[in-house]
């Protein structure tokens, strides 16, 4: 049994030329695929695993899971699953729906698919002086200036820069100037999946999970943090769509983005299960053993998922 990660699915935006996708085209072509090489699970089958740590009678078999809750995935990946009599597991971040306010991760996305790499990142290494760097970082950010002189900036550099590097409390000030210098709009409303679309969702049977309130690195938080970003994610989730089985989807994935605190803050808030990212497929002793850290693959693993 293999769970399967996507991010954006949607088709070609020419106002976003360098925007990073799976074209809805190519997601029909995975879903067909991953029905002749072996189906997909089904809600029993899942509810049997966790319950029982049973794995499906035919090997293979895929789970389908969406990170971020992105419009795209309303508009268009709600409606091909369901046409197919499909379920998947859409994972939210919430503070969007607190503030108004798009995630700076969603943001940097926006910028570097809308604007030129090399262009977008001397521009952003521009307004990051190193006073906005803490003391911890700053031997490895001299390091990345020097990299920007070999003429190898851009996205990769972008994302390090601002998803890294900088300060927290810098990094939605510099967002906002590049947005402005570059003209793009950060519209939370068209971005992301409306609590109604939410509701329209679970009721046809799709699962909503917690994917933090700010998708932070948690490992990178306190305990305390923690446990206000897990608990006050499934406070507005339940309000939103009412309570259920809990499950979670860890921001950024990977060991090293999670430590204990996380797990006990999952426990702590009765989470049933929570996806990692590890390329293996699930095997039942993961049932036991990796609850709170179940491997996914990413699409773009497999035929037809690789990002246009």
């Amino acid at each position: 049994m293999r769970a399967i990660m996507y991010h954006y699915v949607r088709e070609f935006d020419p106002a976003r030329p360098h925007f990073r996708f799976l074209n809805i085209a190519n997601f029909r072509r995975q879903l067909d695929l991953f029905a002749q090489e072996g189906g997909f699970v089904t809600r029993a089958e899942w509810d049997d695993f966790l319950a029982h740590g049973r794995m499906p009678d035919i090997p293979g078999k895929v789970i389908l899971t969406f990170d971020d809750a992105m419009s795209c995935h309303y508009t268009h990946v709600f409606p091909e699953l369901a046409a197919r009599g499909l379920w998947g597991l859409f994972y939210v971040s919430t503070q969007p729906y607190a503030t108004g306010r798009m995630l700076d991760v969603h943001r940097i996305h926006l910028l570097c698919g809308t604007v030129e790499g090399t262009e977008l990142y001397a521009r952003t290494r521009a307004l990051v002086s190193e006073d906005m760097i803490p003391h911890a970082r700053r031997a490895a950010f001299r390091q990345e200036t020097y990299t920007s002189q070999t003429n190898r900036p851009g996205v990769t550099e972008v994302k390090r820069l601002l998803n890294y590097f900088i300060d927290e409390n810098c990094r939605s000030q510099v967002i906002d100037t590049l947005g402005r210098d570059f003209g793009v709009a950060f519209d939370c409303n068209s971005f992301y999946v409306t609590p109604d679309q939410l509701r329209e969702m679970a009721a046809a049977g799709m699962a909503i999970g917690a994917h933090t309130v700010s998708h932070p690195v948690m490992s990178k938080l306190d305990p305390a943090q923690q446990q206000r970003e897990i608990g006050d994610c499934f406070a507005c989730l339940d309000a939103i769509c009412g309570s259920g089985t809990r499950s979670y989807a860890h921001p950024y994935g990977g060991f090293h983005s999670f430590d204990a605190a996380t797990l006990k803050a999952l426990r702590d808030n009765g989470v049933a299960f929570a996806f990692n990212v590890e390329p293996r497929d699930i095997c039942a002793a993961d049932r036991d053993k990796a609850q709170l850290f179940l491997p996914r693959h990413d699409c773009n693993l497999f035929p037809h998922g690789a990002a246009d």
